[in-house]
């Protein structure tokens, strides 16, 4: 993966965030206003911070950032479907995984990539 390729996984990564923090406000919104029988606690909106915090910290691409919103994000699926029995979405959340996935391919080659150039410039700066 060149520096290109990286920076664009990085920026597809999170804007894929940003639609999915889109959709939880949506959805909790509308469950809100007692339109739907899913209840809405204070954590859905405990996720929707953390969402855009680890979003945030993938655009300043933060390797930690950047694994730790894939790793919420398919424990979090998996917990939903274990726990309240609804596999709707399946084949949707496995396209966000999938570009979350590339987002912490392109942080990572990102910051080796910029390792290396410094590296070269240091050589070549004697």
């Amino acid at each position: 993966m060149n520096l290109e390729q990286a920076n664009a996984a990085i920026r597809t990564a999170w804007k894929m965030s940003l639609i999915s923090i889109g959709v939880t406000v949506s959805l909790t919104w509308i469950y809100s206003t007692g339109a739907s029988l899913a209840q809405v606690d204070w954590w859905n909106w405990v996720d929707i911070a953390l969402m855009l915090a680890l979003t945030y910290g993938l655009y300043k691409k933060h390797r930690a950032s950047a694994v730790t919103l894939f790793v919420y994000y398919v424990v979090g699926k998996i917990y939903i479907w274990i726990f309240y029995g609804v596999f709707l979405g399946i084949p949707i959340a496995a396209v966000f995984a999938y570009f979350f996935f590339r987002g912490i391919q392109g942080v990572f080659a990102y910051h080796r990539l910029q390792s290396g150039v410094e590296d070269t410039a240091v050589e070549y700066s004697h």
